[in-house]
């Protein structure tokens, strides 16, 4: 079924809301032509612009084909590390993944919108919009201790810093247009970009121009790359009030340039793919090993991993049961000498041991040596003889 919302806005302005698919959880019609739709300008009170977006060139490119992202999980965490940037601050763990729609239902898809908001801040009397107070720490609102919970997934301040409110894999609810059905829940990711406002009364239609700083253009586009990566293809962005027209009456963002926040993109994106390729080795099945001469070999290695150890896991094992077996012999000679040794202390002192002999006598030793007869013995054994000899001769006679 095929949802068509439309909305008057401030002055008689009808502006049409984008169509979408509550079957398939998606707007009609490819990337381009959805982001084109949905990021239409939003106007002082919250009036969009009927003609569809013009999108610049980085970000054409990429939702022309989202699953070929050309970037890896591995390779942006490197990017975070050498930045100096915790994971903590930017979603949660890069190598997870995001949040399925359906409350995170297994079966429904994963999360496919990246919206954009707005956090509005109105400004104290006698405040205003000049950059050397609203784009410093002394303004109020660049503090993330003063943020709210449970608004969004990711807060961005003027000064760039990044503050979790959910994680990416929390499906977490933030516009009107997902209230109707928990099935929309988790369908989009939330980032909250602060924004300082003035009005008159209770009212905040004014907003700075230009609307953001580069570092939050920076940080958003950071946050585009981490979560079409975590997501395995790149995401469809959205602004908060085209989502909600019909549904409700935000303004938000006010005095986005898709121009700046492209130019943003493309850095990051050149940034992360400078990061060494092979620490993303484990991630690409099949990629070949450059070698010393820097010609790509055979990848060898894939199909170790997929029959078991590779040759230097072996080797290693190989040492490993060597060190283990010649402990055990240690273990076992030294079990020996004080075994030995506890023998000796109960026999007492231990003997003298006679100087060693040449193997000439040792091999005499080894042959019986007859026995000396006395002298007595001696004669006795001649007469037996002479009378065994006699009875011979007179047998013989």
């Amino acid at each position: 079924m095929i949802i068509w919302l439309n909305v008057l806005f401030g002055e008689s302005t009808m502006t049409t809301p984008c169509p979408f698919d509550s079957t398939q959880l998606t707007f009609v019609g490819s990337p381009i032509d959805q982001a084109r739709c949905l990021l239409r300008t939003v106007k002082r009170a919250g009036n969009v612009d009927e003609a569809k977006a013009n999108l610049p060139p980085v970000l054409s490119g990429l939702l022309a084909n989202p699953a070929a992202l050309g970037v890896t999980k591995a390779q942006v965490r490197s990017f975070l590390q050498t930045q100096g940037i915790a994971e903590s601050t930017v979603g949660g763990p890069v190598m997870d993944r995001i949040c399925h729609a359906n409350d995170d239902n297994p079966a429904a898809p994963l999360a496919r919108y990246f919206v954009i908001h707005d956090t509005s801040f109105k400004l104290d009397p006698g405040e205003d919009f000049n950059p050397a107070f609203i784009n410093t720490a002394a303004w109020s609102g660049n503090k993330l201790s003063g943020l709210a919970d449970g608004r969004t997934h990711i807060y961005i301040t003027r000064l760039g810093e990044t503050l979790t409110d959910r994680d990416y894999g929390t499906p977490w609810r933030a516009t009107r247009f997902e209230k109707p059905s928990v099935r929309f829940k988790g369908l989009f990711l939330h980032h909250e970009l602060v924004q300082p406002r003035m009005g008159p009364d209770d009212h905040d239609f004014d907003s700075p121009d230009p609307g953001f700083t580069p570092a939050q253009y920076a940080r958003l586009a950071l946050q585009y790359v981490i979560a079409g990566v975590r997501r395995g293809a790149w995401m469809v962005p959205v602004f908060h009030c085209v989502l909600d027209l019909g549904v409700g009456d935000h303004d938000d963002p006010q005095h986005f340039e898709l121009a700046a926040w492209d130019a943003a993109l493309g850095t990051i994106l050149a940034g992360v793919r400078a990061e060494p390729v092979e620490l993303a080795a484990p991630a690409i099945a099949g990629m070949a090993a450059a070698s010393d001469e820097g010609t790509s070999t055979p990848a060898r290695r894939t199909r170790a991993r997929k029959a078991g150890a590779s040759k230097a896991t072996k080797n290693a094992r190989s040492r490993k049961k060597a060190a283990a077996s010649a402990k055990r012999r240690s273990a076992k000679t030294s079990a020996r000498k004080t075994s030995v040794s506890k023998t000796s202390a109960r026999k007492g002192p231990a003997k003298k041991k006679p100087a060693a002999k040449s193997r000439k006598t040792k091999s005499r030793k080894t042959k019986a040596a007859p026995k000396k007869r006395s002298g007595k013995s001696a004669r006795k054994g001649t007469r037996k003889s002479g009378r065994k000899s006699g009875k011979k001769s007179s047998k013989r006679a």
